[in-house]
């Protein structure tokens, strides 16, 4: 019996001996519960980092990262918060050709500090490319301390993506292709990198992070090393918010010096090309977005953006990237869009983007400055003033009228000045909810005007829907939001409401009059023949979700305060017209808007209403020359000197400048000064005023 006992402890003894080796030697391995692997000559050195990237990913993975699908407010909209972001530190595991593309894009980032007191700070950039260095060289101090408390622990990974799935932030090699590594299928987690990075494709797929290759002034392309050029230009992070509300405002402040820099590829810009062509063949205009890299330059920091969707915009406007007979550049208005995902096979085919979830989700949500998109216009109508658009919405936004920010930029494309455009944020669900109280949103907004009739609001002469530029369908009023879900509801309500004999009350009930009134006042002062009462054209209706109104937003006032460069239709720049006509002036016929002929025609339902908007209009405190001269002369200070382009484009027949001057003329070969403008139609204002 004992001699059985004694056996059956040995017995236990041993088996507790195994079970401690084999503890003992789980111990040992590095933590591996996200399947991360690396090449053989970076093991060795990252297997402690990796135990603590593993670590941090599933902390961090409980915090769910804000954001920016809100935009912050001005006036009545809504709050929203930024997203954070902090710099990475470099890998020290990485090959000797890695290495250099991490301590290029080291020493090249920066990170803006947030100067807005009413949002938290909000992620910046990045990593400059070769092209922007010098611009960077304001923010590398402020950048520096983030950098170096960031030194000893793991950047903060991306929240929405668990540390148990694949990682999108792996560091390509030095070459563009990243299928080349054998660990391309697992995770990278033992190489921490930017914070945030949502541009990099898992390596089974295409790789699509590479910069494009530099190009000379008529785009073409002047680097004959790809390898060079991806090492010296590679960016790797980008974040869901760049820049924050501070710098929206500055972005549109005339004393604030803007410049954006746009860096596309030759064969992007081919593309781009073609696109117009395709499109024009079938009297459409093109929908698709190609890359280019940006960065932009205000309040002494630059913010770099890679994989930034470009497209010409305009209608009369708009022209191919290179004249057809010259094969020169023509100089384009151009749409930025932050957002683009470039994963439309439609229009990509082979090199559409792969995004996991969360990636897309991030990039659709990759806002700067809080806009999703930046529209930049060259100046086609020769304004010496270089500020009456941006004048005018000011009016606009003065009386009472929802009216976008605008303001001045230098432009430079592929290293070469393309000279001083106009930068406007653009009329979407982020302008609404910047400007509108949150029970407003929602609501159905349409883009109005021309397209193969007026957009004169007759029912059943006027077309309603959502534009397919691939079929080449066009509508007067061209849904914007809830393009799904909308039956066109209330709009069709309008139309029917506007176009029977109504009362006051009924029109109230469709229409914000007050606002209307306000609306049809200051664009009676900016002498727009192009609008929507004169041509029917180049306005926003919005209907509010909360009481169904509908609000008139002003749009491309590039014909306003004097301009008749190329369109004079009365022969007095509008300066001679009744604020009661009822004349349709820019196409020289009888008014056919019923909603514009029944609210101010003599003992029309809003005719009051619309007398007293004239009014306070004209007593606003801008409208005298001296106030105009003072605008212009912060444009002219900060701009004066990058007006005049490097490039010799095919479609620029005159030299740009600044200047007060004007004359006043019935012809559209010239423009008319500020000054003499607003002694004309003050003079005719006065007149039937009283």
């Amino acid at each position: 019996m004992k001699k059985r006992f004694i056996l059956i402890l040995a017995a236990v003894i041993v088996s507790a001996s195994f079970t401690a080796c084999g503890n003992s030697s789980s111990d040992s391995k590095p933590a591996s519960s996200t399947g991360s692997s690396v090449s053989d000559s970076a093991e060795d050195s990252s297997s402690e980092q990796a135990e603590e990237t593993s670590a941090e990913n599933t902390q961090e993975s409980s915090k769910q990262a804000e954001s920016a699908s809100e935009s912050p407010t001005s006036g009545s909209g809504r709050n929203s918060d930024s997203s954070k972001t902090e710099n990475s530190k470099q890998s020290s595991a990485s090959s000797n050709s890695s290495s250099k593309i991490e301590s290029q894009t080291s020493k090249n980032s920066d990170k803006p500090e947030n100067s807005s007191s009413s949002k938290p700070n909000s992620s910046t950039t990045e990593t400059s490319s070769e092209n922007s260095k010098t611009n960077n060289s304001t923010s590398d101090n402020s950048s520096t301390a983030n950098q170096e408390s960031s030194k000893t622990s793991s950047t903060k990974q991306e929240s929405s993506k668990p540390s148990s799935t694949k990682q999108e932030t792996s560091k390509p090699s030095s070459t563009k292709q990243e299928t080349s590594k054998p660990s391309s299928t697992k995770q990278e987690t033992s190489k921490p990198s930017s914070t945030k990075q949502e541009i990099s494709k898992p390596s089974s797929t295409k790789q699509e992070t590479s910069k494009p290759d530099s190009s000379d002034n008529n785009g073409n392309n002047n680097n004959t090393d790809d390898n060079k050029q991806n090492n010296s230009t590679e960016k790797t992070t980008v974040s869901a918010e760049i820049g924050d509300i501070s710098v929206y405002n500055q972005l549109f402040d005339l004393s604030s010096k803007v410049t954006v820099q746009i860096t596309m590829s030759k064969a992007e810009m081919d593309k781009m090309d073609s696109d117009y062509y395709k499109y024009d063949s079938i009297k459409s205009k093109s929908p698709i977005y190609r890359k280019c890299d940006v960065s932009i330059t205000v309040g002494g920091k630059t913010y770099n953006i890679d994989e930034v969707g470009i497209r010409p915009k305009g209608n009369m406007s708009l022209e191919p990237v290179y004249d057809s007979k010259s094969g020169k550049l023509n100089l384009s208005h151009y749409k930025l869009s932050f957002c683009e995902t470039f994963d439309d096979k439609t229009y990509y085919g082979s090199d559409a983007k792969i995004w996991t979830a969360d990636a897309k989700k991030a990039r659709k949500n990759r806002r700067f400055a809080t806009l999703k998109k930046l529209d930049v216009k060259w100046n086609r109508n020769f304004d010496d003033t270089y500020i009456r658009e941006i004048y005018a919405a000011r009016m606009f936004r003065q009386s009472g009228v929802l009216a976008q920010n605008i303001g001045l930029s230098q432009i430079t494309f592929n290293g070469s000045n393309y000279g001083v455009f106009t930068i406007y944020e653009p009329v979407d669900k982020v302008f609404l909810e910047r400007y509108l109280p949150e029970e407003a949103l929602g609501g159905d907004l349409y883009k109005v005007g021309w397209t193969n009739s007026p957009a004169n609001y007759v029912k059943n002469q006027v077309t309603i829907g959502v534009a397919d530029e691939d079929k080449a369908k066009k509508y007067n009023f061209n849904l914007k939001t809830n393009e799904k879900k909308s039956t066109n509801a209330r709009l069709n309500n309008l139309l029917t409401v506007i176009n029977q004999k109504m009362t006051a009350q009924q029109l109230e009930e469709v229409v914000d009059t007050d606002y209307f009134c306000k609306f049809l006042a200051a664009y009676y002062f900016a002498g727009d023949p192009d609008d929507i009462r004169n041509n029917y054209n180049n306005h926003y209706i919005y209907f509010r979700k909360d009481n169904g109104k509908a609000i008139f937003i002003p749009y491309d006032n590039d014909r306003t305060l004097g301009i008749t460069m190329g369109y004079n239709p009365d022969g007095t720049g509008m300066t001679a017209q009744s604020p009661y006509s009822e004349k349709a002036a820019g196409i020289n016929q009888n008014q056919a808007n019923p909603l514009i002929k029944e609210a101010i025609k003599s003992n029309g339902l809003l005719r009051d209403k619309y007398t007293a908007a004239l009014k306070k209009t004209a007593a606003l405190p801008l409208w005298n020359t001296s106030a105009f001269e003072a605008e212009y002369n912060k444009a002219k200070n900060t701009y004066e000197k990058y007006i005049t382009p490097d490039v010799s484009f095919a479609n620029v027949k005159k030299s740009f400048k600044f200047s007060l001057d004007g004359k006043f003329s019935k012809g559209k070969k010239t423009n008319m000064s500020f000054s003499d403008f607003v002694t004309r139609i003050m003079k005719t204002y006065n007149q039937y005023i009283s």
